[in-house]
């Protein structure tokens, strides 16, 4: 070894200032991209799902999945089993015995309705019959089962996106959709006990075609978020708390189909991402935290890759929001992880079943992260469950010594590593072990990882 690789060595042995500063900071452990989510677990859901949501339908302490099937005219309860993996769905038609009425679900999620401590179901739906519902209803029955039909409410000619959520402060919750052919957002109000009341509309020009729900202005009410395909924009529809909505303001974007939100610069506003399906990109707009967003920006997910599905949501544990984007040709999410100034790395692509079509995220396997459900939409249709895999043990830059953590024991472990030119000693990735992969070591610890 070099002279000056021999100083530098006995520097950092002797170096009791340097340890210090390392134990003051502190880190929290993020994992290497390649290990963001494990192999996909997939099993079997109704005709074309087109929406997944979560909920222990089943109250056995593990997170489920439920799909709405287009072609089936239905609803899958995909039971988890506590590791990420999952049982075949049962199917549970949106049919009414009494007429043989049935409607087409394009999204489903789970939420205790009615107060009973057990997850119940909400259809996205549209029909050409009956008045066209927008939402059907399936109370769980206390013991995992549902209602013998689903009641049906509101009204849609093209339902894109759903949320359930308390928007006028009752303290119960309510449903909230876009309407895409009669450019409204929808707010259904629940009466608590299962029911809803009348659906107040609010109109929202250029073809509203998804959801996203937070304080976007700071002051304290729910606003909404939705794309508008025709048009070109997002909408930024503000809330009164009681459960009206008031349009603030519009952001150009280009062919949007979805909508999620999230924080991916760390600065504590919320921020939004689309599918930009025919242009082969996502682009996002930065939150100021007022109501306003900045500039539109975009990012490539790959020639003819079609994103559809689209979710906000930190994988790596670094506190910033990382975007996944559903590739509809690739039948893969793309992971795109946040440097935190607002620019992405180049992406890294996980299977998950054919035709994903809708994201969600939960903790599917009780290890405290998030993993992501996918709904695929291909007519035999699929759910599936990617397990993050940024939890303890895996493969993480700044943690020498292996254990799982990222601590001022790893400092140590490092000096050990560069001292017997050990393959942990390379941090930078250029496969040599040489003084700069200190530098590279202590980015990576800052850094969590």
């Amino acid at each position: 070894m070099n002279r000056s690789a021999t100083k530098f060595r006995n520097a950092l042995c002797t170096s009791s200032a340097t340890l210090a500063l390392f134990a003051a900071a502190g880190a929290a452990a993020q994992c290497d991209p390649a290990d963001s989510y494990g192999a996909a677990n997939t099993n079997t859901s109704g005709d074309l799902p087109l929406g997944v949501g979560t909920g222990d339908f089943n109250n056995d302490g593990n997170l489920d999945v439920v799909t709405g099937d287009f072609f089936g005219n239905s609803v899958s309860v995909l039971l988890g089993n506590g590791d990420g993996s999952l049982q075949a769905g049962t199917v549970i038609p949106l049919t009414e015995t009494s007429s043989g009425f049935s409607a087409a679900a394009v999204q489903a999620e789970g939420a205790d309705l009615n107060g009973d401590g057990w997850d119940d179901i909400v259809a996205g739906v549209q029909s050409g019959d009956l008045g066209d519902p927008g939402i059907a209803v399936l109370l769980n029955d206390g013991a995992g089962a549902f209602t013998a039909e689903p009641e049906f409410y509101a009204f849609s000619t093209q339902i894109r996106g759903l949320e359930i959520i308390d928007m006028n402060g009752d303290g119960n919750l309510d449903v909230v959709y876009a309407n895409r052919d009669d450019d409204t957002m929808n707010i259904v109000p629940g009466n608590g006990d299962g029911t809803f009341n009348t659906e107040a509309f609010f109109d929202v020009s250029g073809g509203p075609v998804g959801v996203a729900i937070a304080d976007f202005d700071g002051d304290g009410n729910l606003d909404v978020a939705t794309p508008c395909v025709f048009s070109g924009e997002i909408a930024i529809l503000a809330g009164d708390g009681a459960g009206d909505l008031n349009e603030i303001g519009r952001y150009p974007v280009n062919g949007p189909e979805g909508i999620a939100v999230g924080d991916i610069n760390g600065d504590g506003n919320h921020d939004l991402v689309i599918p930009y399906l025919n242009g082969d990109a996502v682009e996002f707009i930065l939150g100021n935290g007022d109501g306003t967003f900045g500039a539109t920006q975009s990012i490539s997910t790959g020639a003819s890759s079609l994103p559809i599905a689209i979710a906000l949501g930190d994988v790596n544990g670094d506190g910033f929001d990382d975007i996944h984007a559903g590739l509809f040709i690739a039948n893969a999410v793309k992971v795109l992880l946040s440097n935190g100034d607002g620019t992405f790395d180049a992406g890294t692509d996980f299977a998950v079943g054919d035709r994903p079509r809708d994201f969600t995220f939960g903790d599917f396997d009780g290890d405290g992260n998030n993993d992501l459900a996918a709904a695929n939409g291909a007519s035999a249709g699929t759910a599936t469950v990617l397990v993050n895999g940024c939890g303890g043990g895996t493969t993480c830059l700044a943690d020498v010594n292996g254990d799982g953590a990222v601590t001022p024991t790893d400092f140590t472990a490092w000096v050990g590593a560069f001292n017997s030119n050990a393959p942990e000693c390379d941090q930078n990735g250029d496969g040599m072990c040489t003084p700069t992969d200190f530098t590279a070591w202590v980015g990576n610890y800052n850094a969590g990882c």
